[in-house]
């Protein structure tokens, strides 16, 4: 019914102790994602909005079991997030973050290749399966389960579209954000490819 993520789905918030980042683990947790931890160096052992704090990514999965992560740091630390996560054991990685500069990008989308991990973004919405995960800033309200798939490399063009969607009757299985930047991790026909094996995606916008 949906790619990438869904309810089994076990997230980390790397950044969780910034502004934006403990506000969209809220929202994502209000949402009913699987939200098991995030990560703040230095401020293991405290918790957010219920969700306990790690040091680091290899930290967090160790004691959660944690497959995701969404990364909201500022952009000169978005490289090294991202490669924490990589090493970390993380399967997807979403990166939220605006401004990354281009070669930090090429180097962690190079990297997460080599070692076989999904990404999405960076500068991007992150990605819902409606009723089951969301693992971004999405506004979740326009959302409807169904069996459309959606991609976009604007967050503000997902939204209008899934919004006339909805209007119109039509459910989403997935909706994915690609991110609006030069050098990003899965694309369009990576998407597409992932869709057309979903048996139950009828449609992809």
């Amino acid at each position: 019914m949906s790619i990438l993520i869904n309810k089994d789905t076990k997230l980390i918030v790397q950044g969780i102790t910034g502004r934006d980042g403990s506000f969209h683990a809220s929202k994502m947790k209000e949402y009913g994602t699987n939200v098991v931890g995030g990560t703040s160096p230095g401020k293991a052992g405290q918790e957010v909005c219920g969700i306990p704090v790690f040091n680091t990514v290899k930290d967090a999965v160790a004691a959660t079991g944690a497959n995701t992560s969404i990364i909201f740091v500022p952009a000169p630390f978005a490289k090294d997030a991202m490669l924490e996560a990589i090493d970390g054991g993380i399967k997807l990685v979403i990166c939220i973050t605006e401004g990354v500069p281009t070669l930090d990008a090429v180097l962690a989308q190079r990297y997460a290749k080599i070692k076989g991990v999904q990404v999405i973004g960076p500068n991007c919405p992150g990605l819902i399966s409606p009723e089951e995960s969301m693992a971004g800033i999405m506004p979740t309200n326009i959302f409807k389960k169904g069996h459309t798939g959606v991609i976009s490399r604007s967050g503000t063009l997902t939204y209008e579209v899934v919004y006339n969607l909805t209007q119109a009757g039509l459910g989403q299985s997935t909706a994915v954000g690609v991110g609006g930047d030069p050098v990003v991790g899965l694309y369009f026909e990576n998407l597409l490819r992932m869709f057309q094996d979903e048996p139950e995606t009828d449609s992809i916008a």
